[in-house]
């Protein structure tokens, strides 16, 4: 990967970074971002965003976004702002992501519901079965002895 103009692999990366958010309170080094955690925690303290943790909105990051108050020089607001937009992408497509599996959660839940309806009604017609069955089986019984009789009558 070419980060900052130099090449990495992403096993170096992700190592050298991981290492480094081991002392980033609130990251493990277990957690897919922990190398980015890492990164950051070079360039500033870092700040834990509560109100995403439950759920991310739109809205949400806006608000955090509008938060964060820049000053400095025009090229450190121009690199604050590429890694903004990094980050805004990232978001973007993990919140995509997130609505079309959410679609499908509920196209599945659909078919679930659908099938127990289906299970269901197969079940009363097996059970109708049955005891129809059962009510011919002693209709024949019934029949069976009745037949018996009169053959043994004459």
């Amino acid at each position: 990967m070419l980060l900052w103009g130099r090449k990495k692999s992403e096993a170096e990366s992700g190592r050298q970074h991981g290492a480094e958010a081991r002392s980033v309170p609130g990251w493990l080094a277990t957690d897919p971002f922990s190398g980015v955690a890492g990164l950051l925690n070079r360039w500033a303290a870092p700040v834990l965003w509560e109100a995403l943790n439950e759920k991310v909105t739109p809205l949400l990051v806006e608000d955090a976004v509008e938060s964060v108050k820049l000053r400095g020089a025009k090229l450190e607001l121009k690199a604050a702002g590429q890694m903004g937009w990094l980050f805004l992408s990232a978001l973007r497509a993990v919140y995509r992501k997130t609505l079309t599996q959410d679609a499908e959660i509920r196209k599945l839940r659909d078919e679930v519901a659908a099938l127990q309806e289906s299970q269901l009604l197969m079940k009363e017609t097996i059970e109708s079965a049955v005891t129809r069955g059962d009510q011919m089986e002693a209709r024949f019984t019934a029949l069976t002895v009745r037949v018996a009789k009169q053959k043994s009558r004459q």
